[in-house]
């Protein structure tokens, strides 16, 4: 049966959230029916669509299609009652969410009015909608157990379906997750048996968080992996996005940190492709504190970085809209000669402004993760990841901060391992490391001198405003400090570890820094060719 033009403008309608920019493409395109009232039902849909597409003007064009409503009395209560509803998801959209729950609320008592229980339930749902967005989620969810109930006895599973999801959400959220998975497994089974099978894919995308957080992480994997592979399957890029963020989770927490990296940059594509912000935050957060479990923090960071982008872009974006809506709306109400109505939208102005001071201040809190992670790079750039000493880079650094200290009395020392190729030939790597951990330890207990990894078995160690003598003193006792330690409790077979050291003053190479670090190392192969373990 041909669709009739009442049923066209219905179903442009319940796609406009979800498609605004087709539904608006669409009614341009759908001829005039010379239906009743066809001017308030085409002016319903294109302003929510023009909500959803980011255009303030068309809450005022909902708004004003509202004023001429109330001006004929022969309206159908249906259409009076879609109306207020469709007003009420408006402004929610917008972030005005106490206006949106004043129209949710004339929705239901006009639906109430009229005896028309699917409606009531449609009401009762946004109602519950709107408290859960203001930070009322339990009100929320007892609203949407009456709506439950009533799509139920009214033979409406789809509608039910969204009363029970959000009924699960909202639980999620108080940090109930067994009460959660119960809702979500009920709205699964309920699809289910009603036959809404492309709803029961999507829904099993919110089922892998809830497991996770009772501990049933095995489940949460496989439900996660099985849910993005049908909404792959599918080619449902929101359903996939959803479902790859979820299994992210779960694989980061189940200690499976690459393939919780490969979920959840398969999120990111999906999200850039969609245009979805607000998920490709989430993602570059999640990513973000994945990088830096690893203390991958030059990666931790670009993700933040990008978050934190994502998030400003977003904050501009929604507060011109927001803005522009409440400017709109004075307008309105001031063409209407309403002064009282006008100081109303003024106080509102300011709640705005307060609201958006609000989110400047989570910007700013973003930034100061920012700097603590770039204080975490530089400091990760300036240290041996191995034994946790000083790098090279800031050996070089030190030793020109000391070289341009006038008069400054300066000892400089290269130290090196003997016969460190072969614990690593003959016992391997893992103990050679060991080996060297243990040097850097005892190197970082003497706190006469500054110590640093050059790299490979080699160290340096730098005295300032010391005797050369007394420089001469401290490398013989390391040296035999070296030699004392229990090298046995690495491995029964290493019975003695020990080290050769070249040891220069300034005065002796005055030049610069580098000349200095040169004699040292000119001594350090002294030592080895004197028969090593010894101080030259």
């Amino acid at each position: 049966m041909a669709e009739t033009p009442l049923q066209r403008l219905d179903a442009l309608a319940a796609q406009a959230m979800a498609k605004p920019r087709e539904t608006l493409q669409a009614l341009m395109e759908l001829a005039p029916a010379g239906l009743p009232d066809e001017d308030l039902r085409r002016a319903r849909v294109r302003g929510l669509a023009r909500v959803y597409s980011g255009e303030a003007e068309g809450l005022v064009e909902l708004l004003q299609a509202q004023d001429e409503a109330e001006q004929r009395p022969e309206l159908p209560a249906r259409l009076r009652f879609d109306l207020l509803r469709t007003l009420s998801i408006a402004h929610a959209q917008m972030g005005l969410l106490n206006e949106a729950l004043d129209w949710a609320n004339r929705a239901l008592e006009a639906a109430r009015a009229s005896g028309d229980a699917g409606a009531e339930a449609e009401g009762l749902l946004s109602c519950g909608v709107a408290l859960s967005r203001s930070g009322q989620p339990e009100r929320g969810i007892a609203l949407y157990e009456q709506a439950h109930a009533l799509f139920m006895a009214q033979g409406l599973p789809r509608l039910a379906l969204s009363a029970l999801n959000n009924m699960g959400i909202n639980l999620k959220n108080l940090g109930r997750p067994d009460q959660a998975l119960a809702r979500y497994e009920q709205a699964l089974a309920l699809a289910e048996q009603t036959g809404l099978q492309e709803l029961a894919a999507v829904l099993r995308t919110n089922l892998p968080e809830p497991l996770a957080q009772l501990g049933r992480l095995a489940e949460a994997r496989r439900v996660g992996e099985a849910s993005a592979a049908e909404m792959a399957r599918q080619a449902h890029r929101p359903g996939e996005l959803s479902a790859q963020l979820a299994l992210g989770g779960v694989l980061q927490e189940a200690g499976e940190p690459e393939a919780a990296h490969r979920a959840l940059m398969r999120a990111l594509d999906l999200a850039r492709q969609l245009g979805d912000r607000i998920q490709g935050r989430r993602a570059h957060q999640m990513l973000g504190q994945l990088h830096r479990a690893a203390g991958r923090y030059r990666e931790a960071l670009e993700h933040v970085e990008a978050a934190h982008e994502a998030e400003r872009q977003q904050f501009n974006e929604e507060s011109e809209r927001r803005l522009r809506t409440l400017q709109l709306q004075t307008e309105v109400l001031a063409a209407q000669s309403d002064a009282q109505q006008a100081r109303l939208r003024s106080l509102e102005l300011e709640r705005a402004k307060a609201e958006l001071q609000s989110l400047n201040e989570r910007l700013l809190a973003a930034d100061r993760e920012k700097s603590r992670l770039l204080a975490c790079l530089a400091e990760e750039s300036r240290t041996d990841a191995l034994t946790g000493l000083p790098n090279r880079r800031r050996l070089d650094e030190r030793l020109v901060e000391e070289w341009q200290r006038p008069r400054s009395a300066l000892s400089l020392a290269v130290l090196d391992v003997d016969h460190f190729k072969q614990i690593n030939d003959r016992w391997g790597h893992g103990l050679g490391d060991r080996v060297l951990q243990q040097l850097g330890q005892l190197l970082a207990q003497q706190a006469s001198m500054f110590a640093a990894r050059l790299g490979g078995e080699e160290f340096c160690l730098l005295w300032v405003d010391a005797e050369p003598a007394a420089a001469r003193r401290a490398c013989e006792a390391l040296r035999q400090a070296v030699a004392a330690l229990p090298w046995a409790a690495l491995h029964a077979e290493l019975a003695a570890v020990t080290v050769s050291i070249g040891l220069a003053e300034r005065a002796e190479a005055p030049a610069n820094p580098q000349a200095l670090l040169t004699l040292a190392d000119e001594r350090l192969y002294a030592a080895k060719r004197g028969g090593r373990n010894r101080v030259v």
